[in-house]
């Protein structure tokens, strides 16, 4: 084999160090050539086991967002029928008919007695004056219904428009993290794919490393892995304000009708006031 300190030889052979080939023999047919400590597997018997049994990768799948993108979409869902249940025009005009009819009780029952009781004092009950002055009553209360129905109608309106840019903005949001997260689920189960494919060969891989290893010839190929920390669905995650606001409708504060309800109710109460 030449020298035994290593180098070529006189006819170009190349040779090792003793303890080197020791190794390499042990290593490639585990016969503890070199005595000593030994190795109870050779390569070619752990290549062997590892291509015999399943690759880590056959019952390997990605993870199924299935469910969870079911139910963001179940709660944008719920967030249009609420809107369409709640901001109508009956619902409005239900408010202005009891803003009406109180009006007319307390015309009835304080106003128009307190303004009889002043022209009788007067002696002007039969006069053209009473019948103007309750005329001027009468369509003044007209007028306050009117103005009430314009303004509450016109802040439903403006609810509805804020609503329905909610309801795009969630619906969008919610479509998009459905199509990346079912994008990466692919991904990832093409990789796995591509991984359960290779593996055999990879194994191959480990044994040409092997027999080169001596020569310093070793090949250390790197799959290119995916940075989970620049995931699309981390960035998708904007999208949580849409079931955080959704998801408020439905806690304790109100029940499901609550944050839209509590809208009209409030703009209408702040007419009344």
């Amino acid at each position: 084999m030449g020298s035994s300190g290593g180098g070529g030889g006189g006819a170009g052979e190349v040779s090792y160090p003793q303890y080197m080939q020791d190794y390499f023999s042990d290593m490639t047919i585990g016969l503890g050539a070199g005595g000593g400590d030994v190795m109870t597997m050779s390569i070619v018997t752990a290549m062997n086991t590892a291509q015999t049994g399943d690759s880590p990768f056959t019952a390997a799948t990605a993870y199924d967002p299935d469910t969870e993108v079911a139910a963001m979409l179940t709660s944008v869902d719920d967030f249009a029928a609420l809107i369409a249940a709640t901001l109508v025009d009956a619902a409005v005009d239900d408010v202005v008919d009891e803003y009406s009819d109180d009006l007319g009780d307390r015309l009835t029952s304080e106003v128009l007695p307190r303004f009889r009781s002043g022209m009788r004092d007067i002696n002007a009950v039969v006069s053209s004056a009473f019948v103007l002055g309750q005329a001027i009553i009468e369509a003044s209360q007209t007028r306050q219904v009117a103005g009430f129905s314009s303004g509450i109608h016109l802040k439903v309106i403006d609810l509805r428009l804020d609503y329905q840019k909610a309801l795009t903005h969630y619906t969008i949001e919610a479509n998009r993290i459905k199509i990346v997260a079912k994008k990466e689920e692919a991904e990832v189960n093409l990789e796995i794919d591509e991984a359960d494919a290779s593996w055999d060969l990879e194994v191959f891989q480990h044994g040409a490393n092997m027999l080169a290893g001596i020569g310093g010839g070793v090949a250390n190929p790197q799959k290119k892995k995916k940075n989970q920390m620049a995931s699309a669905i981390g960035g998708a995650m904007t999208g949580a304000a849409a079931g955080a606001m959704v998801g408020a409708s439905y806690g304790a504060g109100g029940g499901p009708y609550g944050a839209v309800i509590g809208a009209v109710l409030g703009a209408a109460a702040g007419l009344l006031l």
